[in-house]
């Protein structure tokens, strides 16, 4: 299978998830989802595809759901769940990366040698794309939280408050995270393409979760 369809069957898996766990659990639900999602998006982040010739970061389905995610606690319970949701992402992201920096200081045995030090190596010279990623999150989330708020008490339409506020917020997530992560280290041209490739994957990302932000409006809490 070529990476188009991989990628589309994490975000068919990651959709679903999201409207059974919201289902199940509600909003903690919502929750859990996000900061695992987040997780599994800062360690996925350290390994780059190539996307119709558009080198990128994987993780970034993920990273996208978070922001469907958040956008349906704003619609159910308003901005200020969405504050406690960012602070737990934040504290849980970097406990995460701590604890795996940590275990890849220590010593390795010489059995599966090999796979040791990769393991290692991941972590040791990474840290900067997994906390671009972080730094991405805050700013974007934030931004995102305060915008959809904003369209939601202006016009209550999830079509326009999703769509607009993914438009925007999409396009600056994309920009922020390819500069902190690569600036110096790859040609501007790379940098602009990895900022383009990952706006189109995050805006399908978003349309399809206009359709999920429906699903769970229906869902009684």
């Amino acid at each position: 299978m070529n990476n188009i369809t991989l990628l589309s069957i994490e975000l068919i898996i990651s959709i679903i998830t999201m409207l059974l766990i919201y289902k199940v659990y509600k909003i903690k639900g919502l929750y859990v989802y996000s900061i695992v999602a987040f997780i599994l998006s800062n360690i996925m982040s350290l390994k780059t595809i190539s996307v119709y010739n558009f080198d990128t970061n994987l993780g970034i389905i993920l990273f996208t759901t978070v922001f469907i995610s958040n956008n349906i606690i704003i619609q159910k319970k308003g901005l200020e769940e969405t504050k406690k949701l960012l602070l737990y992402i934040i504290a849980c992201s970097i406990i995460s990366y701590g604890i795996l920096y940590i275990t890849s200081l220590i010593g390795s045995s010489n059995i599966n040698l090999f796979t040791n030090k990769s393991y290692d190596n991941i972590f040791i010279n990474s840290a900067r794309i997994y906390f671009a990623n972080i730094v991405t999150i805050l700013y974007s989330l934030l931004f995102n939280s305060k915008l959809y708020y904003s369209l939601k008490v202006i016009k209550n339409k999830i079509y326009i408050s999703n769509l607009f506020t993914s438009i925007i917020t999409q396009f600056i997530a994309s920009i922020l995270f390819p500069i902190i992560a690569y600036a110096f280290i790859k040609s501007p041209v790379d940098i602009i393409k990895i900022i383009v490739i990952r706006y189109m994957i995050s805006l399908i990302v978003s349309i399809i979760g206009t359709i999920v932000i429906y699903f769970a409006n229906i869902i009684k809490e």
